[in-house]
């Protein structure tokens, strides 16, 4: 009887909250993508509140796809309004959504210790305490680390088609890679590219989707490389202009407008080096309950999959470890857990100027007599909609110093050269003096603008 009862009460004593705790959930999820949101859907309708902290990538990669065709259910929907369909579900289940990331974890003691950053506003960082935890953080896309791809990222070089594909009308674009993600998007861009190069650096696909790879091959406006590999990227400064590559001994000089890279992924568990067990390649390592080699802490999708690497895949992961958290928690008693609030106040902030043409945005850079910010973005752009938050509030804290205005891209033609979203374009007394691209770069520029 006695040790029935120390051993509860050290169970008791686990799962106390800590009197510097900023916040306390039952669970924190880890990641935005399908795994994540169906996680939280499960959790939230067992009652437990979970967190989720959805990094750099809301919705994960699949929101950069343009058509999702595998998903039960649905003939045939974009990776983002996909995405928008699992997150409105999970938060009308009661899951609450943070715009941060994870830069530290500590599972030497539970409840867990996770440290966060804002997104929109890095200086931010608070700690989140849970006693429970899926990660659901997928992985990143490989570079191919050749002269000139640093340089020419975002004028020319990216990895999502979707969000950057409808910038290459009538161009010519390369997709590097062979596998399923190299054909997803071959299949879009050669519905808008004039010419579509596929550079294959072995001597095949590794597509598993036959009837996909037959349809775009045999396309006119689509022309398979094998045997090649990527030996510089060039250009005039500005933006990409040629791709130099070698096959068979052999260098070529090839002209075109925009590369796109699908050649595979890395598991996004560096922070978890020694506190998590990992395979050599850094794949989180799991039990069939999906439980890591820390009680508590579980892991979903991509992040523990290098093989099958679907979406589907994830989502049914992040159910089975929704269940199996839920059943520990039923398992273990507990007293009344103190929380603290979640949300920040809602608050009233002017609306951004939405530009409606072409020639009124012209008019506004020549006649403005304060220096115009203008954010160029696209209804499909995942990254945009990060972006939007941020920029609204600096808008309102520099009213009187600057103009800040919103440029959907449909209205413009090639005047501007916008070659990758979101983009942020500083101008003053009618001429560009400054250009960021990309939400890392934009939140920094914004966060300095005075």
């Amino acid at each position: 009887m006695k040790k029935l009862i120390k051993k509860i009460f050290f169970l008791c004593f686990l799962f106390a909250i800590p009197m510097f705790a900023e916040e306390y959930y039952e669970v924190v999820v880890l990641g935005g993508g399908p795994g994540a949101l169906t996680s939280a859907l499960y959790l939230g309708r067992f009652g437990l509140r979970p967190v989720v902290i959805e990094g750099g990538l809301p919705g994960g990669l699949i929101s950069q796809s343009h058509l999702v065709q595998n998903w039960p259910g649905e003939a045939g929907i974009s990776g983002l309004q996909l995405i928008e369909k699992l997150h409105s579900q999970a938060e009308e289940n009661g899951s609450v959504f943070l715009a941060e990331e994870v830069i530290d974890v500590d599972f030497s003691k539970r409840p867990y210790t996770f440290t966060t950053r804002d997104l929109l506003h890095p200086e931010k960082v608070r700690k989140i305490v849970a006693s429970f935890c899926i990660i659901a953080m997928g992985t990143r896309p490989n570079r191919l680390g050749v002269p000139g791809e640093e340089d020419y990222w975002g004028k020319g070089v990216a990895n999502c088609a979707v969000c950057d594909g409808p910038l290459y009308q009538d161009k010519v674009v390369a997709i590097i890679g062979g596998g399923d993600a190299a054909l997803l998007e071959a299949d879009y861009l050669s519905e808008i590219a004039s010419k579509v190069y596929i550079f294959i650096r072995k001597d095949s696909f590794r597509s598993r989707e036959e009837q996909r790879k037959k349809k775009i091959v045999d396309r006119p406006n689509v022309e398979v490389r094998y045997l090649t590999t990527i030996k510089e990227i060039g250009g005039n400064k500005d933006q990409v202009t040629h791709v130099i590559v070698k096959n068979q001994g052999k260098e070529e000089k090839i002209p075109l407008d925009g590369i796109f890279l699908a050649i595979g992924a890395t598991p996004n568990s560096h922070i978890f080096e020694k506190k998590l067990a990992l395979d050599p390649k850094g794949f989180i390592q799991v039990g069939r309950d999906l439980q890591t080699s820390v009680p508590g802490v579980y892991a979903i999708g991509d992040i523990i999959d290098p093989i099958y690497k679907q979406a589907i895949s994830a989502a049914g992961d992040g159910a089975k470890a929704a269940i199996s958290a839920h059943k520990e928690w039923l398992s273990i008693p507990k007293k009344e857990l103190a929380k603290k609030g979640g949300k920040e106040p809602s608050i009233n902030r002017l609306k951004v100027e939405e530009v409606q043409s072409l020639s009124q945005l012209q008019k506004i850079i020549k006649e403005s007599k304060v220096p115009v910010v203008a954010d160029f973005y696209a209804s499909w752009c995942a990254p945009c909609k990060m972006i939007a938050p941020l920029f609204e509030e600096k808008a309102n804290e520099v009213e009187k110093s600057f103009r800040f205005i919103k440029v959907n891209i449909d209205i413009l033609d090639n005047s501007y050269h916008i070659q990758s979203m979101p983009t942020v374009i500083l101008f003053k007394e009618g001429k560009e003096v400054t250009r960021k691209v990309g939400t890392s770069e934009i939140s920094n520029f914004l966060q300095n603008l005075f």
